[in-house]
């Protein structure tokens, strides 16, 4: 039986802590291993994954809820294998959309079962009603951070907050931009104590990114060949969470299997 697409959310507690850069390897990623790979910037009001790219963009989100375009005319080819839903900042808050406007853009995501493996979806910062929505909606969710006091606490909250609404069946974090594997795994052990201790639940661990110069070149428009090599100290490191989420069990439960229905149906449930 062919294997449905796989949704991946990337969020984060709060801003700057390499979320979109983050993603953009995964893709790239994926990519090297053949895998089709289609990235929501769902980060709708601070979209700019395109700008990794130097991709202008003409159509987004807000002219499929108008009608405007349909939703394979806003779909960019960002790189081989790689394309792009871009949010566009015109949709202000995706979770309070009218039942219309939610209808049209199931019916067109529904258009694009089987077309990729792999659905990415760059969420907003924060905690907001569209963020929680959004993990509520995806196979497996993925919250990033780094060691600084406010990305931690803010890392927390997003996880409790997730945890009120939702089981944290298919949840893990991931340290970003950190000094070496033993300080992300540090990183990881300091939120995972919290967590076990007041939400009585563990993490899962997938490992952590060192951050280097070549693992940031993604930003770098001059490149024409942004997929990190082996001499980066994020490559092994990346190699090994890309490998964790291709093996990951939440694709194997029965939502996983439901692919981009599963991800539709958190919106009009």
């Amino acid at each position: 039986m062919k294997m449905g697409t796989r949704v991946v959310g990337i969020a984060s507690g709060k801003g700057g802590v390499g979320k979109t850069t983050l993603i953009v390897n995964l893709a790239l990623q994926l990519a090297e291993l053949r895998k089709k790979v289609l990235i929501f910037d769902a980060d709708l009001g601070m979209a700019n994954v395109h700008l990794a790219f130097s991709k202008r963009i003409s159509n987004n989100l807000s002219d499929v809820i108008d009608g405007t375009v349909s939703l394979e005319e806003t779909i960019v080819g960002l790189s081989e294998g790689i394309d792009l839903i871009p949010g566009g900042s015109g949709v202000a808050n995706i979770a309070d959309l009218d039942e219309i406007s939610v209808s049209s853009i199931v019916r067109a995501f529904s258009a694009l079962e089987g077309q990729y493996d792999y659905l990415l979806v760059d969420m907003s910062a924060g905690i907001s009603t569209q963020v929680l929505t959004f993990l509520s909606c995806v196979h497996l969710k993925i919250v990033v951070g780094t060691n600084e006091l406010g990305s931690i606490s803010d890392a927390y909250s997003l996880i409790k907050v997730h945890s009120k609404h939702q089981n944290m069946e298919g949840l893990v974090y991931l340290p970003n931009r950190v000094s070496s594997s033993k300080a992300g795994k540090k990183l990881f052990e300091s939120i995972n104590y919290v967590t076990t201790k007041f939400l009585k639940k563990d993490l899962e661990y997938i490992g952590s990114i060192s951050e280097d110069a070549l693992y940031s070149r993604v930003w770098n428009s001059s490149e024409p060949k942004r997929v990190i090599t082996s001499s980066s100290n994020a490559y092994s490191e990346l190699t090994a969470v890309v490998s964790k989420i291709e093996k990951h069990s939440a694709f194997n439960s029965e939502e996983g299997s439901k692919g981009l229905s599963f991800f539709l149906d958190g919106f009009t449930s």
